[in-house]
């Protein structure tokens, strides 16, 4: 494996890292946006009550695009050792 090669497979493995952990960081952000907005409305300022809204949507989006990750890095080893043995 040359430098150039090793160069590529590490930037690819950075963008993969991003694209994986995107919907699960954009739905946490989204959900504790929303739920503090409602908070503020209704003066309900329990820290449970966002925390848990938020544990229960970030499980369900890990639980939706977990095969769609797994299939991801999956075609990122295959490749990876694809060119670690050429």
């Amino acid at each position: 494996m040359d430098y150039d090669t090793i160069l590529q497979l590490s930037m690819q493995a950075m963008l993969l890292c991003l694209k994986v952990s995107l919907p699960v960081v954009a739905v946490a952000a989204l959900v504790g946006l929303l739920i503090s907005f409602l908070q503020a409305i209704t003066s309900l300022q329990d820290q449970t009550i966002s925390q848990s809204i938020k544990l229960v949507a970030v499980v369900v989006v890990l639980l939706v695009s977990a095969p769609w990750g797994a299939s991801a890095l999956m075609g990122f080893a295959r490749q990876a050792m694809t060119a670690a043995v050429q």
